[in-house]
């Protein structure tokens, strides 16, 4: 046999960039970079440049239309009002066929095929493709009707009506039309321009040879044998910033939004604000052929945000997840900031994920060397595995999926969970949190601080651990206006259990609260108790939530912010209001209040040795809670030792006696 020389592993790669390597990108330097590494990378001496911009495009990769789409409104409508063009299907898709068959696909293929060895070769692909692509080419007119469809959804200020949609859509297809032409070509123009503004991408009609058959009907299982990336993760919305300064930026995300919520391209987002790696992890699968493979560098919100819930569940039922390496970014693996934390995943789209395997509090990227080939056999050797019937029953709403990176802290949280009830529930707490002012919203009703009969705003950078630092605040809101923005019952005329909204995994605690005094108002950085609770409750229920325990279960959960929804299903103990446990950790939360954690470290160790007590934890699991807080002083680590050994010892000897 042959050995495989140099020359022969440069033809491969030319063959393998032309014929299987595809791209999309919204920066046109970024579609010119990937051109230029794939250029050096299939680089011979004696031939051009390897032909690659048929596969390598400029566009939104997020928005655009597939042909089944123009059979529907773009607008979202009750279905007895909707207007699409189903009737006109059947002839719009044979004539689709015809040309795809005839003209679109053998050119395509031609290119992919033939091979770049020489100059001229490559220049006549160029003219080849500059003629598929031509304003006049034979994809032109499902082009246009692409971009109308796409552009009723991104239409700046008022919708235009279903009705003038499918009259542009049917004159652009040659169809009957009740519309003058001057009319419908002058709307039909501004619909193209708006969708050019957002750089729209038909996948289908860009790459056809991935999505037709041989004879120009849709393949049954089309869409790309693998899809790989790593999306942004910045979020979507479209009130921020400045009016003036960003009425552009923002018109242009408002008209995202819409397209994303009305299309009916994307079924996995929730109502909130929508995150750009959501859209991208269900465009992923959408390319995907059944039975295709797909794999996504992702923030690990996606294990956790109460805004992927929707998605997390449509992954775990119509996807195989094989892959889930959770990462912190600790060591820097990415130019990010340090206590971020993200997830490698990858899935064959098809069948269902009844087991998860995963592995999390992976710090190294070099980790990924030593992995086997099959990440089944990673996950069986070195990894955690949790069924999905054990992730229903921890959080049957959102379907989460814990930061659990060992054993012993799995053992943890299942024991949390099976054992206490959760903060919301009306067998426990029944505790519920929301917000006051919002610091943007309610600014222009600010007042400094020194105003007489005004009430000082608390934000979450004045809550310590059991202590609100008024003295730091620096406004404040008159009463009688503070009346007009809140009930007063339900806030300031009250104490109330507060905690911090932002917080890290990689802070010395992360769940910060605190007792808020009455004629106090706190900004939307605060979230504030608002079940009617008895203050000595509040009080207990303070201790709990800035024990060790409770920062543990929050920590296997959290990303940057301490969600309502994570405190809802948070397992929390609830002693009976006449039992010494009780009592001690009302008096213990006070005694911090006043003095704080570190004046007093004995106190804060023996109100963390009942909770653990009260969690059910073994000796050798609270000194696993107590190691995973290393900022946390030696000193009080041991102190917090020493105190649940003794704790344990009395209830011993009391039992015995």
């Amino acid at each position: 046999m042959r050995e495989i020389a140099s020359a022969d592993r440069i033809g491969l790669r030319r063959k393998v960039a032309e014929r299987c390597l595809y791209g999309v990108d919204l920066n046109p330097t970024a579609v010119q970079l990937a051109r230029l590494s794939l250029w050096l990378t299939t680089l011979a001496s004696d031939r051009p440049l390897t032909f690659l911009d048929h596969h390598l495009a400029v566009g939104d990769s997020l928005i655009g239309a597939r042909l089944s789409d123009l059979a529907r409104s773009p607008i979202a409508t009750p279905p007895s009002r909707r207007r699409g063009l189903d009737p006109q299907l059947p002839l719009f898709d044979q004539d689709v066929t015809g040309v795809a068959r005839e003209v679109v696909l053998p050119a395509r293929i031609r290119l992919a095929l033939e091979p770049s060895d020489t100059l001229e070769a490559v220049k006549a692909k160029e003219r080849t493709l500059a003629a598929l692509l031509a304003a006049d080419g034979p994809f032109a007119k499902w082009s246009a009707a692409a971009d109308l469809w796409c552009a009723a959804s991104l239409w700046p200020g008022a919708k235009p009506s279903p009705a003038l949609v499918a009259e542009g859509l049917a004159g652009v297809l040659g169809g009957a039309t009740t519309l003058p032409r001057s009319r419908l070509a002058a709307w039909t123009d501004e619909a193209r321009a708006v969708a050019r503004a957002h750089a729209v991408f038909h996948w289908e009609l860009a790459f056809p040879e991935v999505f037709f058959n041989a004879d120009g009907r849709p393949r049954p299982l089309g869409g790309f044998d693998a899809v790989i990336g790593n999306p942004p993760w910045d979020m979507l919305r479209a009130d921020t910033g400045a009016a003036n300064a960003r009425r552009s930026d923002r018109s242009r995300t408002a008209a995202l939004l819409r397209f994303f919520r009305s299309s009916g391209t994307y079924a996995c987002q929730s109502s909130g604000h929508a995150n750009r790696y959501q859209l991208f992890l269900e465009r992923a699968w959408q390319l995907a052929r059944p039975g295709g493979r797909w794999g996504l560098i992702l923030p690990s919100g996606i294990a956790t945000d109460h805004g992927s819930s929707l998605l997390r569940r449509r992954l775990f039922d119509r996807c195989a997840v094989d892959t889930w390496l959770g990462f912190d970014n600790r060591h820097a693996i990415f130019p990010i900031h340090r206590s971020v934390r993200f997830v490698l995943m990858s899935a064959t789209n098809g069948g269902a994920t009844e087991r998860l395997d995963f592995q999390c509090g992976l710090q190294q990227a070099g980790v990924l060397d030593r992995l086997p080939s099959d990440p089944r056999e990673s996950a069986r050797h070195e990894g955690l595995s949790v069924s999905r019937s054990r992730l229903e029953s921890w959080d049957p709403e959102h379907l989460t999926v814990p930061e659990i990176s060992s054993p012993q802290a799995l053992a943890i949280f299942a024991r949390a969970a099976a054992s206490q009830p959760r903060l919301s529930s009306p067998d426990g707490w029944g505790a519920k949190f929301g917000r006051e002012l919002n610091a943007t919203d309610d600014r222009p009703h600010f007042a400094r601080k020194a105003q007489r009969d005004s009430l000082p705003i608390v934000e979450g950078k004045h809550l310590r651990p059991f202590q609100v630092m008024l003295e730091h605040t620096t406004a404040s809101v008159p009463r009688a206006t503070a009346a007009t923005l809140i009930d007063p019952r339900t806030s300031f005329d009250r104490e109330r259990l507060a905690y911090r909204d932002i917080a890290s995994a990689t802070n010395r605690v992360t769940l910060i609260a605190a007792l808020l005094p009455r004629d106090t108002l706190s900004t939307h950085t605060v979230f504030c108790l608002k079940t009617a609770l008895g203050t000595r409750e509040q009080w207990c229920l303070l201790a709990l939530l800035n024990s060790l325990p409770a920062n543990y279960l929050v920590r296997l959960s959290v990303t940057t912010h301490v969600t309502t929804a994570l405190m809802a299903r948070l397992p929390v103990p609830r002693p009976s209001l006449e039992s010494a446990e009780f009592n001690e950790l009302v008096t213990l939360a006070r005694t911090l209040a006043g003095q704080g954690i570190d004046a007093t470290p004995e106190a804060y160790a023996r109100l963390n040795a009942i909770v653990a007590n009260l969690y059910g934890l073994t000796t050798e699991q609270y000194e696993h809670v107590i190691a995973s807080f290393p900022l946390l002083s030696e000193e009080l680590r041991r102190e917090c030792l020493t105190a649940y050994t003794r704790h344990t010892e009395t209830q011993k000897h009391g039992n015995t006696e």
